[in-house]
């Protein structure tokens, strides 16, 4: 079984050349390296690929297939955009030999890309699944085109691959998931709450509060997401109340395919369940307080109302869960959860807009142009002084000149912040209305469908008794 992928990497070429030009240059080698250079000396280290015993070069020589991937380059005037791709190929643990990776490694790319580019690959030995990187010139060195990856091209670059597979027994993924966004998978691996991690958290939480599929449907529902348990379903599905779309529980993970799901509640105390769910519906049922008279003073129509940006964020705060701080609550609808995510940098709008009595997005605009003019003119006084500084001998007059400079690069810092959070409330407004108006929605949805199962389970019971 082997997964496949490409991406596209970006850099500036005149960089890359002083590079190849220093090699004692050091540069940091990240998971996702940002020009050719990096992925170069990333795809071929040492460490990874048995000291270079598993490199191939591919229409180049591999001593020099750097310069070699620069010249075409150059020869064609093709030295801006993507200047690289970069691929991988990733095989079962203990499924192939690193002989056996390698060699499929190169088949795969002398088929995909041998005609026209030039690619190297290399074998990483590091990780328990071994796998072929791939680093491909994104010109053609025959013709000098770049190349195009497209969803045709996708497909190209998975059936190969599984061909190859195929043509030496080894094992196929038959219904290949959807690979999770970069910036979702990021988010995950962090710990910040996504929209999937919070359906998976969901659904582990329904399993220990839930003593079969009925009860698990239902605390669901209580979470604020729809959940498809049809047993004749190939796969069940799960949606937020009010979505249109629904995702298919096993591209959640194996623990959360259908049977697996059964499995769990199955393997858990009935009893105990039945007691979790019993106390978590008793908390999830809505509680009639009756209203305590209160007497106001004075007219409510003279009393001065919160309005504008500081009413929408207090708002936002509020269904966000983060206002009132003695008494915090989940909000209903996923986008809500999810824009945690985000609550620093609400904070920080909201901090802006109160200190400057901002009323709406025009007031915002325009302390944004007067802080750019601001800027502006401490730049070229900080500029002034730096040419005083450089002209003067007198060590005092230069400490004195540095402390000026210093001090106006402090105001232009906090200036420069202000602007990029005052962008931000320009930018994060429409978003927040969009959201309040999802979780307005969401609870009205949410309580609809709280009635209409209330009213199911009263009919029942009038039956029962008839």
């Amino acid at each position: 079984m082997a997964t496949t992928s490409l991406w596209h990497i970006e850099g500036s070429l005149n960089d890359l050349i002083k590079y190849v030009e220093n090699p004692d240059k050091t540069v940091e080698i990240k998971n996702d390296p940002s020009d050719l250079s990096n992925l170069f000396r990333y795809v071929t280290r040492g460490d990874k690929t048995a000291d270079k015993q598993y490199v191939t070069a591919i229409n180049c020589v591999k001593e020099i297939a750097l310069k070699q991937m620069i010249m075409t380059k150059k020869q064609f005037n093709k030295t801006t955009g993507y200047i690289a791709w970069h691929g991988y190929q990733s095989f079962k643990p203990n499924e192939v030999t690193p002989e056996e990776c390698h060699k499929l490694g190169v088949q795969l790319a002398k088929e995909m890309w041998g005609d026209r580019f030039q690619v190297i690959v290399s074998t990483h030995l590091d990780r328990e699944h071994l796998h072929n990187h791939f680093c491909i010139n994104s010109v053609s060195f025959i013709d000098g085109k770049k190349y195009n990856y497209d969803k045709k091209e996708i497909q190209r670059l998975r059936d190969t691959s599984d061909r190859i597979c195929w043509e030496h027994d080894l094992s196929i993924i038959k219904n290949p998931s959807v690979r999770t966004p970069r910036a979702i998978y990021e988010a995950e691996k962090r710990g910040e709450p996504t929209r999937y991690n919070l359906m998976r958290e969901a659904i582990d939480f329904a399993i220990e509060h839930s003593y079969d599929i009925k009860t698990f449907h239902q605390v669901m529902l209580e979470q604020g997401y729809e959940v498809n348990l049809n047993q004749n379903r190939t796969y069940w599905t799960i949606k937020r109340i009010g979505d249109k779309k629904a995702t298919r529980m096993f591209r959640l993970g194996e623990e959360y395919s259908h049977r697996r799901v059964q499995e769990r509640i199955k393997q858990k105390d009935r009893i105990v369940n039945y007691h979790n769910y019993r106390s978590f519906m008793t908390e999830a049922q809505p509680k009639y307080i009756r209203p305590r008279p209160v007497t106001f003073r004075g007219s409510l129509l003279r009393t001065r109302k919160i309005t504008g940006l500081k009413a929408l964020y207090f708002r936002y705060c509020y269904l966000l869960g983060f206002l009132p701080e003695k008494k915090q609550h989940k909000p209903l609808s996923t986008e809500m959860r999810e824009a945690w995510r985000r609550i620093d940098r609400y904070s920080q709008n909201i901090r802006l807009i109160c200190k400057h009595d901002f009323k709406t997005t025009d007031d915002v605009q325009q302390f944004i142009q007067r802080n750019t003019e601001q800027i502006k003119t401490l730049e070229r006084e900080r500029n002034r002084i730096r040419a005083r500084m450089n002209r003067t001998d007198n060590p005092d007059e230069k400490e004195k000149y540095k402390a000026q400079r210093d001090d106006i690069t402090t105001v232009l810092t906090a200036i420069r912040k202000d602007n990029k959070t005052a962008k931000h409330i320009i930018e994060d407004s429409p978003k927040i209305k969009e959201d309040i108006a999802k979780e307005e929605r969401a609870k009205q949805q949410h309580f609809t469908v709280q009635q209409r199962h209330n009213n199911r389970r009263r009919n029942i019971d009038e039956r029962a008794y008839r």
